[in-house]
Protein backbone atom coordinates (compact mmCIF):
# COMPACT_ATOMS: atom_id res chain seq x y z
CA UNK A 1 0.00 0.00 0.00
CA UNK A 2 1.36 3.38 -0.99
CA UNK A 3 2.69 5.57 1.81
CA UNK A 4 1.14 8.68 0.26
CA UNK A 5 -2.27 7.07 0.59
CA UNK A 6 -1.66 6.23 4.26
CA UNK A 7 -0.38 9.73 5.01
CA UNK A 8 -3.42 11.19 3.26
CA UNK A 9 -5.82 9.12 5.39
CA UNK A 10 -3.94 9.98 8.60
CA UNK A 11 -3.84 13.66 7.65
CA UNK A 12 -7.58 13.76 6.98
CA UNK A 13 -8.21 12.02 10.32
CA UNK A 14 -6.03 14.50 12.22
CA UNK A 15 -7.64 17.41 10.41
CA UNK A 16 -11.08 16.07 11.33
CA UNK A 17 -10.01 15.91 15.00
CA UNK A 18 -8.70 19.48 14.76
CA UNK A 19 -12.00 20.73 13.34
CA UNK A 20 -13.82 18.75 16.02
CA UNK A 21 -11.75 20.62 18.63
CA UNK A 22 -12.86 23.90 17.04
CA UNK A 23 -16.50 22.79 17.37
CA UNK A 24 -15.82 21.82 20.99
CA UNK A 25 -14.49 25.32 21.63
CA UNK A 26 -17.70 26.77 20.19
CA UNK A 27 -19.64 24.40 22.46
CA UNK A 28 -17.80 25.79 25.49
CA UNK A 29 -18.82 29.26 24.32
CA UNK A 30 -22.43 28.09 24.21
CA UNK A 31 -22.09 26.78 27.77
CA UNK A 32 -20.71 30.14 28.88
CA UNK A 33 -23.60 32.02 27.26
CA UNK A 34 -26.06 29.60 28.82
CA UNK A 35 -24.54 30.29 32.23
CA UNK A 36 -24.96 34.02 31.60
CA UNK A 37 -28.60 33.38 30.73
CA UNK A 38 -29.16 31.63 34.06
CA UNK A 39 -27.44 34.48 35.87
CA UNK A 40 -29.79 36.95 34.18
CA UNK A 41 -32.78 34.84 35.23
CA UNK A 42 -31.58 35.06 38.80
CA UNK A 43 -31.22 38.83 38.56
CA UNK A 44 -34.71 39.18 37.07
CA UNK A 45 -36.26 36.98 39.76
CA UNK A 46 -34.48 38.97 42.50
CA UNK A 47 -36.02 42.22 41.24
CA UNK A 48 -39.35 40.97 39.90
CA UNK A 49 -40.65 37.64 41.21
CA UNK A 50 -39.37 34.07 41.30
CA UNK A 51 -41.08 30.70 41.39
CA UNK A 52 -44.31 30.79 43.38
CA UNK A 53 -45.74 28.36 45.92
CA UNK A 54 -49.17 28.84 47.50
CA UNK A 55 -50.12 27.17 50.79
CA UNK A 56 -53.44 27.76 52.48
CA UNK A 57 -55.63 29.29 53.55
CA UNK A 58 -55.30 28.37 57.23
CA UNK A 59 -57.76 29.65 59.84
CA UNK A 60 -55.98 30.60 63.07
CA UNK A 61 -57.99 31.24 66.24
CA UNK A 62 -55.86 32.61 69.10
CA UNK A 63 -57.30 32.17 72.59
CA UNK A 64 -56.27 32.48 76.20
CA UNK A 65 -56.98 30.50 79.32
CA UNK A 66 -57.10 32.25 82.68
CA UNK A 67 -56.78 30.22 85.83
CA UNK A 68 -55.63 30.58 89.44
CA UNK A 69 -52.96 28.58 91.20
CA UNK A 70 -52.45 28.31 94.97
CA UNK A 71 -48.80 28.69 96.01
CA UNK A 72 -46.94 28.96 99.29
CA UNK A 73 -44.40 31.77 99.54
CA UNK A 74 -42.46 31.96 102.84
CA UNK A 75 -45.11 29.83 104.51
CA UNK A 76 -47.74 32.29 103.28
CA UNK A 77 -50.52 30.91 101.12
CA UNK A 78 -51.18 32.96 98.04
CA UNK A 79 -53.33 32.73 94.92
CA UNK A 80 -51.61 33.62 91.68
CA UNK A 81 -53.42 34.49 88.46
CA UNK A 82 -52.08 32.88 85.28
CA UNK A 83 -52.91 33.53 81.67
CA UNK A 84 -51.71 31.18 78.93
CA UNK A 85 -51.95 31.81 75.22
CA UNK A 86 -52.76 29.23 72.56
CA UNK A 87 -53.65 29.06 68.88
CA UNK A 88 -56.23 26.73 67.36
CA UNK A 89 -55.64 25.87 63.69
CA UNK A 90 -58.30 24.83 61.27
CA UNK A 91 -57.85 23.65 57.66
CA UNK A 92 -60.52 23.93 54.95
CA UNK A 93 -63.12 21.25 54.29
CA UNK A 94 -63.04 22.04 50.59
CA UNK A 95 -60.89 24.24 48.42
CA UNK A 96 -61.21 25.25 44.78
CA UNK A 97 -58.69 27.08 42.63
CA UNK A 98 -59.71 28.11 39.12
CA UNK A 99 -57.85 30.43 36.81
CA UNK A 100 -55.62 30.99 33.84
CA UNK A 101 -52.05 32.03 33.10
CA UNK A 102 -50.68 34.60 30.71
CA UNK A 103 -47.01 34.52 29.73
CA UNK A 104 -44.46 37.12 28.70
CA UNK A 105 -40.70 37.56 28.49
CA UNK A 106 -38.67 39.94 30.61
CA UNK A 107 -35.42 40.99 28.94
CA UNK A 108 -32.13 42.15 30.37
CA UNK A 109 -29.78 42.99 27.54
CA UNK A 110 -29.87 40.18 24.98
CA UNK A 111 -31.04 37.65 27.56
CA UNK A 112 -34.60 36.96 28.61
CA UNK A 113 -36.63 35.03 31.18
CA UNK A 114 -40.10 33.56 30.81
CA UNK A 115 -42.63 35.01 33.26
CA UNK A 116 -46.24 34.12 34.00
CA UNK A 117 -49.19 35.80 35.68
CA UNK A 118 -51.97 33.85 37.31
CA UNK A 119 -55.47 35.27 37.33
CA UNK A 120 -57.00 32.96 39.90
CA UNK A 121 -60.08 32.63 42.06
CA UNK A 122 -59.81 30.66 45.31
CA UNK A 123 -62.83 29.65 47.35
CA UNK A 124 -63.84 27.09 49.92
CA UNK A 125 -65.18 26.66 53.43
CA UNK A 126 -64.26 25.84 57.02
CA UNK A 127 -66.52 23.89 59.37
CA UNK A 128 -66.31 25.10 62.96
CA UNK A 129 -66.80 22.40 65.61
CA UNK A 130 -68.70 23.30 68.76
CA UNK A 131 -66.43 25.47 70.93
CA UNK A 132 -63.62 24.33 68.63
CA UNK A 133 -63.55 21.20 70.79
CA UNK A 134 -61.31 23.15 73.15
CA UNK A 135 -61.41 22.37 76.87
CA UNK A 136 -59.62 24.19 79.71
CA UNK A 137 -56.26 22.68 80.57
CA UNK A 138 -56.56 23.67 84.22
CA UNK A 139 -59.27 23.33 86.81
CA UNK A 140 -61.44 26.42 86.82
CA UNK A 141 -59.79 27.74 83.69
CA UNK A 142 -61.72 30.30 81.62
CA UNK A 143 -61.34 30.36 77.82
CA UNK A 144 -61.38 33.69 75.98
CA UNK A 145 -61.19 33.91 72.21
CA UNK A 146 -59.14 36.57 70.44
CA UNK A 147 -59.62 37.92 66.89
CA UNK A 148 -59.22 35.13 64.35
CA UNK A 149 -57.37 35.49 61.07
CA UNK A 150 -56.92 33.68 57.79
CA UNK A 151 -53.34 33.17 56.56
CA UNK A 152 -52.13 32.27 53.09
CA UNK A 153 -48.53 31.37 52.34
CA UNK A 154 -47.14 32.91 49.12
CA UNK A 155 -43.43 32.31 48.60
CA UNK A 156 -42.71 35.62 46.86
CA UNK A 157 -45.22 38.34 47.76
CA UNK A 158 -43.60 40.77 45.32
CA UNK A 159 -45.54 38.91 42.66
CA UNK A 160 -48.93 39.93 44.08
CA UNK A 161 -50.57 42.28 41.60
CA UNK A 162 -53.10 44.68 43.09
CA UNK A 163 -54.62 44.35 46.54
CA UNK A 164 -56.79 41.24 46.90
CA UNK A 165 -59.74 41.23 49.29
CA UNK A 166 -61.12 38.31 51.28
CA UNK A 167 -64.86 37.69 51.31
CA UNK A 168 -66.12 35.65 54.27
CA UNK A 169 -69.85 34.93 54.61
CA UNK A 170 -70.65 37.98 52.45
CA UNK A 171 -68.38 40.25 54.52
CA UNK A 172 -65.25 41.80 52.97
CA UNK A 173 -61.90 41.91 54.77
CA UNK A 174 -58.59 43.46 53.78
CA UNK A 175 -55.43 41.39 53.46
CA UNK A 176 -52.29 42.55 55.23
CA UNK A 177 -48.63 41.76 54.68
CA UNK A 178 -47.26 38.63 56.38
CA UNK A 179 -48.89 35.38 57.42
CA UNK A 180 -48.47 35.73 61.21
CA UNK A 181 -47.50 32.06 61.03
CA UNK A 182 -43.78 31.40 60.62
CA UNK A 183 -44.46 27.92 59.26
CA UNK A 184 -46.14 29.36 56.16
CA UNK A 185 -43.27 31.76 55.52
CA UNK A 186 -44.04 34.79 53.36
CA UNK A 187 -47.64 35.58 52.51
CA UNK A 188 -50.69 37.55 53.56
CA UNK A 189 -53.36 37.41 56.26
CA UNK A 190 -56.74 38.98 57.00
CA UNK A 191 -58.26 39.52 60.45
CA UNK A 192 -61.87 38.36 60.82
CA UNK A 193 -62.48 39.69 64.32
CA UNK A 194 -63.72 37.56 67.19
CA UNK A 195 -65.90 34.80 65.80
CA UNK A 196 -69.29 34.09 67.35
CA UNK A 197 -68.89 30.35 67.72
CA UNK A 198 -72.46 29.96 68.94
CA UNK A 199 -73.87 31.38 65.70
CA UNK A 200 -71.13 30.58 63.18
CA UNK A 201 -70.93 26.95 62.12
CA UNK A 202 -69.48 27.37 58.62
CA UNK A 203 -67.14 29.93 57.15
CA UNK A 204 -67.34 30.35 53.38
CA UNK A 205 -64.44 32.27 51.92
CA UNK A 206 -63.46 33.52 48.47
CA UNK A 207 -60.81 35.83 47.05
CA UNK A 208 -59.20 36.65 43.72
CA UNK A 209 -55.44 36.48 43.36
CA UNK A 210 -53.36 37.96 40.53
CA UNK A 211 -49.91 36.55 41.02
CA UNK A 212 -46.75 37.00 38.95
CA UNK A 213 -43.95 34.47 38.93
CA UNK A 214 -41.14 32.95 36.90
CA UNK A 215 -40.99 29.50 35.34
CA UNK A 216 -42.64 27.40 38.08
CA UNK A 217 -46.00 27.56 39.83
CA UNK A 218 -46.69 25.30 42.82
CA UNK A 219 -49.89 24.78 44.79
CA UNK A 220 -50.13 22.79 48.03
CA UNK A 221 -53.56 21.17 48.57
CA UNK A 222 -54.37 21.14 52.30
CA UNK A 223 -58.19 20.78 52.36
CA UNK A 224 -60.19 17.61 52.79
CA UNK A 225 -61.28 18.01 49.17
CA UNK A 226 -59.22 20.03 46.67
CA UNK A 227 -60.23 20.89 43.11
CA UNK A 228 -57.86 22.79 40.85
CA UNK A 229 -58.60 23.84 37.27
CA UNK A 230 -55.97 25.84 35.37
CA UNK A 231 -55.36 26.80 31.77
CA UNK A 232 -52.88 28.78 29.70
CA UNK A 233 -51.87 29.58 26.15
CA UNK A 234 -48.42 28.11 26.87
CA UNK A 235 -47.93 25.08 24.66
CA UNK A 236 -45.18 23.29 26.57
CA UNK A 237 -46.18 22.86 30.25
CA UNK A 238 -44.20 20.52 32.46
CA UNK A 239 -46.54 18.89 34.97
CA UNK A 240 -44.65 17.49 37.93
CA UNK A 241 -44.67 17.49 41.70
CA UNK A 242 -46.56 14.98 43.82
CA UNK A 243 -49.82 15.19 41.87
CA UNK A 244 -50.38 15.00 38.12
CA UNK A 245 -53.50 16.30 36.34
CA UNK A 246 -56.42 13.98 35.68
CA UNK A 247 -55.63 12.28 32.38
CA UNK A 248 -59.25 12.53 31.20
CA UNK A 249 -59.30 16.33 31.56
CA UNK A 250 -55.73 17.18 30.55
CA UNK A 251 -55.48 18.80 27.12
CA UNK A 252 -52.35 20.15 25.46
CA UNK A 253 -52.85 21.67 22.02
CA UNK A 254 -51.16 24.35 19.87
CA UNK A 255 -53.58 26.79 21.52
CA UNK A 256 -52.30 25.99 25.03
CA UNK A 257 -53.20 23.63 27.84
CA UNK A 258 -56.06 22.84 30.20
CA UNK A 259 -55.61 20.70 33.30
CA UNK A 260 -57.61 19.70 36.36
CA UNK A 261 -56.65 18.07 39.63
CA UNK A 262 -58.78 16.49 42.35
CA UNK A 263 -56.86 15.73 45.52
CA UNK A 264 -58.42 14.46 48.73
CA UNK A 265 -56.89 14.30 52.20
CA UNK A 266 -57.01 10.50 51.88
CA UNK A 267 -54.39 10.63 49.13
CA UNK A 268 -52.13 13.16 50.83
CA UNK A 269 -50.57 13.57 54.25
CA UNK A 270 -50.44 17.36 53.92
CA UNK A 271 -52.95 18.01 56.68
CA UNK A 272 -51.09 15.91 59.23
CA UNK A 273 -47.70 17.36 58.28
CA UNK A 274 -48.87 20.99 58.15
CA UNK A 275 -50.64 20.87 61.50
CA UNK A 276 -47.59 19.32 63.08
CA UNK A 277 -45.38 22.02 61.56
CA UNK A 278 -47.74 24.76 62.75
CA UNK A 279 -47.79 23.38 66.29
CA UNK A 280 -44.03 23.02 66.43
CA UNK A 281 -43.52 26.50 65.05
CA UNK A 282 -45.79 28.24 67.60
CA UNK A 283 -44.20 30.16 70.49
CA UNK A 284 -46.32 31.18 73.45
CA UNK A 285 -46.11 34.76 74.78
CA UNK A 286 -47.14 34.12 78.37
CA UNK A 287 -46.12 31.78 81.16
CA UNK A 288 -47.43 28.84 79.12
CA UNK A 289 -44.69 26.75 77.61
CA UNK A 290 -44.69 25.99 73.93
CA UNK A 291 -45.07 22.31 74.82
CA UNK A 292 -48.40 22.95 76.52
CA UNK A 293 -49.55 24.97 73.50
CA UNK A 294 -48.59 22.14 71.21
CA UNK A 295 -50.39 19.57 73.32
CA UNK A 296 -53.51 21.74 73.41
CA UNK A 297 -53.63 22.26 69.65
CA UNK A 298 -52.86 18.62 69.00
CA UNK A 299 -55.79 17.51 71.10
CA UNK A 300 -58.16 18.19 68.20
CA UNK A 301 -55.86 16.49 65.70
CA UNK A 302 -54.29 13.34 67.20
CA UNK A 303 -52.85 12.42 63.81
CA UNK A 304 -50.58 15.43 63.95
CA UNK A 305 -48.95 14.09 67.10
CA UNK A 306 -48.01 10.93 65.25
CA UNK A 307 -46.06 12.97 62.71
CA UNK A 308 -43.90 14.60 65.40
CA UNK A 309 -40.17 14.64 64.75
CA UNK A 310 -40.76 13.41 61.18
CA UNK A 311 -38.81 14.75 58.23
CA UNK A 312 -41.77 14.72 55.88
CA UNK A 313 -42.39 17.69 53.63
CA UNK A 314 -45.55 19.06 52.10
CA UNK A 315 -46.66 17.68 48.76
CA UNK A 316 -47.51 20.07 45.94
CA UNK A 317 -48.63 20.02 42.35
CA UNK A 318 -46.38 21.91 40.01
CA UNK A 319 -46.53 23.48 36.55
CA UNK A 320 -43.30 24.42 34.82
CA UNK A 321 -43.36 27.24 32.26
CA UNK A 322 -39.96 26.43 30.83
CA UNK A 323 -38.94 26.56 27.19
CA UNK A 324 -38.56 22.88 26.28
CA UNK A 325 -35.70 23.57 23.87
CA UNK A 326 -34.17 27.04 24.08
CA UNK A 327 -31.63 28.48 21.67
CA UNK A 328 -28.69 27.40 23.81
CA UNK A 329 -29.82 23.82 24.27
CA UNK A 330 -30.62 23.60 20.55
CA UNK A 331 -27.21 25.01 19.61
CA UNK A 332 -25.54 22.66 22.07
CA UNK A 333 -27.31 19.70 20.51
CA UNK A 334 -26.34 20.91 17.04
CA UNK A 335 -22.63 20.87 17.95
CA UNK A 336 -22.97 17.22 19.00
CA UNK A 337 -23.31 16.43 15.29
CA UNK A 338 -20.35 18.62 14.30
CA UNK A 339 -17.81 15.79 14.20
CA UNK A 340 -20.19 13.65 12.15
CA UNK A 341 -20.88 16.38 9.59
CA UNK A 342 -17.23 17.36 9.16
CA UNK A 343 -16.08 13.75 9.05
CA UNK A 344 -18.67 12.81 6.43
CA UNK A 345 -17.79 15.83 4.29
CA UNK A 346 -14.07 15.02 4.41
CA UNK A 347 -14.81 11.38 3.65
CA UNK A 348 -16.91 12.45 0.65
CA UNK A 349 -14.09 14.65 -0.61
CA UNK A 350 -11.58 11.90 -0.18
CA UNK A 351 -13.68 9.32 -2.04
CA UNK A 352 -14.41 11.85 -4.77
CA UNK A 353 -10.72 12.68 -4.98
CA UNK A 354 -9.77 9.03 -5.39
CA UNK A 355 -12.51 8.06 -7.83
CA UNK A 356 -12.18 11.15 -10.03
CA UNK A 357 -8.37 11.22 -9.66
CA UNK A 358 -8.37 14.76 -8.34
CA UNK A 359 -5.78 16.24 -6.03
CA UNK A 360 -7.33 18.22 -3.15
CA UNK A 361 -4.76 20.02 -1.03
CA UNK A 362 -4.88 19.76 2.81
CA UNK A 363 -5.29 23.54 2.90
CA UNK A 364 -8.52 23.14 0.92
CA UNK A 365 -9.73 20.50 3.36
CA UNK A 366 -8.92 22.89 6.20
CA UNK A 367 -10.86 25.80 4.69
CA UNK A 368 -13.91 23.60 4.12
CA UNK A 369 -13.70 22.31 7.71
CA UNK A 370 -13.42 25.84 9.10
CA UNK A 371 -16.45 26.94 7.11
CA UNK A 372 -18.49 24.08 8.58
CA UNK A 373 -17.24 24.83 12.11
CA UNK A 374 -18.11 28.51 11.76
CA UNK A 375 -21.68 27.50 10.99
CA UNK A 376 -22.19 26.82 14.71
CA UNK A 377 -20.67 30.14 15.74
CA UNK A 378 -22.97 31.95 13.31
CA UNK A 379 -25.92 29.99 14.65
CA UNK A 380 -25.42 30.85 18.31
CA UNK A 381 -24.58 34.51 17.69
CA UNK A 382 -27.60 35.08 15.43
CA UNK A 383 -30.03 33.17 17.67
CA UNK A 384 -29.37 35.61 20.53
CA UNK A 385 -30.98 38.36 18.46
CA UNK A 386 -33.50 36.65 16.16
CA UNK A 387 -35.52 33.44 16.27
CA UNK A 388 -33.65 30.14 16.22
CA UNK A 389 -35.38 29.01 13.02
CA UNK A 390 -34.35 32.17 11.16
CA UNK A 391 -30.84 31.98 12.62
CA UNK A 392 -30.49 28.39 11.46
CA UNK A 393 -31.74 29.28 7.98
CA UNK A 394 -29.32 32.20 7.59
CA UNK A 395 -26.32 30.30 9.02
CA UNK A 396 -26.92 27.16 6.96
CA UNK A 397 -27.58 29.06 3.72
CA UNK A 398 -24.43 31.13 4.26
CA UNK A 399 -22.35 28.03 4.88
CA UNK A 400 -23.83 26.04 1.98
CA UNK A 401 -23.53 28.96 -0.46
CA UNK A 402 -19.91 29.59 0.47
CA UNK A 403 -18.98 25.92 0.22
CA UNK A 404 -20.93 25.44 -3.01
CA UNK A 405 -19.11 28.35 -4.64
CA UNK A 406 -15.71 27.25 -3.33
CA UNK A 407 -16.15 23.58 -4.28
CA UNK A 408 -16.96 24.35 -7.91
CA UNK A 409 -13.31 25.41 -8.18
CA UNK A 410 -11.84 22.78 -5.87
CA UNK A 411 -13.63 19.94 -7.69
CA UNK A 412 -13.12 21.63 -11.07
CA UNK A 413 -16.82 21.29 -11.92
CA UNK A 414 -19.88 23.41 -11.23
CA UNK A 415 -22.01 20.28 -11.29
CA UNK A 416 -19.90 18.58 -8.63
CA UNK A 417 -19.85 21.74 -6.51
CA UNK A 418 -23.62 22.09 -6.68
CA UNK A 419 -24.02 18.39 -5.94
CA UNK A 420 -22.03 18.68 -2.70
CA UNK A 421 -23.95 21.86 -1.83
CA UNK A 422 -27.20 19.95 -2.32
CA UNK A 423 -26.00 17.11 -0.07
CA UNK A 424 -24.99 19.63 2.62
CA UNK A 425 -28.40 21.31 2.33
CA UNK A 426 -30.06 17.93 2.92
CA UNK A 427 -27.81 17.30 5.93
CA UNK A 428 -28.56 20.68 7.50
CA UNK A 429 -32.27 20.19 6.83
CA UNK A 430 -32.21 16.81 8.57
CA UNK A 431 -30.29 18.29 11.50
CA UNK A 432 -32.89 21.04 11.94
CA UNK A 433 -35.64 18.42 12.05
CA UNK A 434 -33.77 16.69 14.86
CA UNK A 435 -33.26 19.93 16.79
CA UNK A 436 -36.90 20.98 16.44
CA UNK A 437 -38.17 17.65 17.74
CA UNK A 438 -38.61 17.54 21.50
CA UNK A 439 -39.64 13.91 21.97
CA UNK A 440 -38.20 12.10 18.92
CA UNK A 441 -34.75 13.69 18.70
CA UNK A 442 -32.85 10.53 19.65
CA UNK A 443 -34.82 8.39 17.23
CA UNK A 444 -34.39 10.85 14.36
CA UNK A 445 -30.67 11.27 15.09
CA UNK A 446 -30.15 7.52 15.12
CA UNK A 447 -31.98 7.13 11.82
CA UNK A 448 -29.94 9.96 10.27
CA UNK A 449 -26.62 8.41 11.27
CA UNK A 450 -27.74 4.97 10.06
CA UNK A 451 -28.99 6.42 6.79
CA UNK A 452 -25.74 8.26 6.11
CA UNK A 453 -23.71 5.16 6.85
CA UNK A 454 -25.96 3.09 4.57
CA UNK A 455 -25.61 5.59 1.71
CA UNK A 456 -21.83 5.67 2.10
CA UNK A 457 -21.62 1.88 2.06
CA UNK A 458 -23.89 1.62 -1.00
CA UNK A 459 -21.89 4.21 -2.96
CA UNK A 460 -18.57 2.58 -2.16
CA UNK A 461 -19.72 -1.04 -2.34
CA UNK A 462 -17.80 -1.72 -5.57
CA UNK A 463 -14.69 0.29 -4.73
CA UNK A 464 -11.47 -1.72 -4.72
CA UNK A 465 -9.59 0.04 -1.95
CA UNK A 466 -6.40 -1.95 -2.62
CA UNK A 467 -6.42 -0.83 -6.22
CA UNK A 468 -7.10 2.85 -5.53
CA UNK A 469 -4.42 2.92 -2.83
CA UNK A 470 -1.79 1.61 -5.17
CA UNK A 471 0.93 3.87 -6.46
CA UNK A 472 -0.29 3.59 -10.02
CA UNK A 473 -3.87 4.59 -9.11
CA UNK A 474 -2.74 7.60 -7.16
CA UNK A 475 -0.31 8.88 -9.74
CA UNK A 476 -2.23 8.06 -12.93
Amino acid sequence: MNRAFIFKVIGIFLLTMLMSWAVTYINSLITERQSSQESVKHKISSSYAGSQTIIGPVLAVPYTEEYYVKVIDNEVKKVERHKDEYIYYLLPDNLELAGGFTNEYKKLGIYKALMYQLGGNIKGSFSLPANYEIKPQHEGGVISYLPAYVSIGISDTRGINGKPELTVNSETYQFEQGTNLSTLGNGIHAYLGTLNIAATKNIHFEFKLNLRGMENFNFTPIADSNKIALQSSWQHPHFNGSFLPDAATQKITPAGFQAQWEVSSLSSSNQTILLNMLNQGWNGKSTATSASAIDSARASYPAAAQAANSNQSLESLSIGFVEPINVYSQSDRATKYGLLFIGLTFAGFFIFEIIKRLRIHPAQYTLVGLAMALFYLLLISLSEHISFAMSYLIASLSCVSLLGYYLTYVLKSKGHGFMFAGLLTALYGALYGILASEDNALLMGSLLVFGLLAVTMIITRKVDWYQISSKEALTS
